[in-house]
């Protein structure tokens, strides 16, 4: 087995290994890692505009349910 399967193998149990609550902060880390674009919306519909205000609420009120960037990159 080469160190590159052996690599991916122990990466992969990692991300397993990971709450389901916390894997949502996995994807922009992965998305630069493999450098590819990153898409930012501007024409977000009503409803999706509300979805992204009760998350933000959910955050201001229970900041110790999400996962930092920064904690993932050190």
């Amino acid at each position: 087995m080469t160190k590159t399967t052996t690599l991916r193998q122990e990466i992969h149990s990692m991300v397993d290994a990971i709450p389901e609550r916390n894997l949502s902060a996995l994807r922009p880390l992965l998305t630069v890692l493999l450098d590819e674009p990153i898409y930012i919306e501007t024409d977000l519909t009503d409803e999706e505009h509300a979805l992204i205000e009760r998350g933000c609420k959910q955050y201001r009120e229970h900041p110790e349910d999400f996962v930092p960037l920064e904690s993932l990159l050190k």
